[in-house]
This record gives structure tokens, sequence and C-alpha cells, in this order.
């Protein structure tokens, strides 16, 4: 999935937590920048993850079960109400550990 014309919001400890909620709730794709430093260990088949072979992100994951990985990893409870949303609205997301982000798709 391209991100070229896809809306992006960086994380900011958690205030832009919101926002990213309002997107995925509605079913409109967003990028959620994180910080650096980020604990990206989450075994990607564990939630329906395909490998790109070219860049090594995780493609089309179910996002509510990675998202709540990801806060629990990282100590993040706000991306808790993120990945509540993503439950509800089915979303999938691709991680991109290499430029610390979390694109949400359907």
């Amino acid at each position: 999935m391209a991100s070229d014309n896809i809306p992006t919001v960086d994380w900011q400890d958690g205030r832009n937590a919101g926002r990213v909620k309002f997107q995925v709730m509605h079913e409109e794709p967003v990028v959620l920048m994180m910080p650096a430093g980020m604990d990206w260990s989450v075994e990607g088949s564990e939630f329906g993850c395909k490998t790109d072979p070219d860049s090594g992100m995780q493609r089309g994951c179910e996002g509510g079960g990675l998202v709540r990985k990801l806060a629990e990893l990282n100590d993040m409870p706000k991306l808790n109400d993120i990945a509540d949303a993503c439950e509800y609205a089915s979303c999938r997301v691709d991680i991109d550990p290499a430029g610390a982000r979390i694109i949400f798709h359907d």
C-alpha cells in the first residue's frame, strides 16, 4: 500500500492518539510516526502479516492485536485506544520499523 496521499500524524507521547483513533474509526487510512527506539519485536505471522521481500516491512497485519502487542511491548497505553478502534473497524496495518511508522488501512 502506498502511503503518498495518506495523512501522517506524529505520536508525540500519545497526544495524537485520539486523532488517529478518529481516522481509524472512520475507516480512513493514516500513518502514525512512532518514536525512535520503539520495540518492534512482534511475530508478524501471529497477526497474519506478510513480509514484503523488498522492504522487509510486515504488511496486511490484523490491526487490533498487533497494535495492542506494540502497546504492551512499549508501555504505551494510549495505543490500546487505537487498537480498540482497529478491532471496531477491522482495519489492517503495515509496520515499518526502519521508518518508525505504523500505516493503518482497510
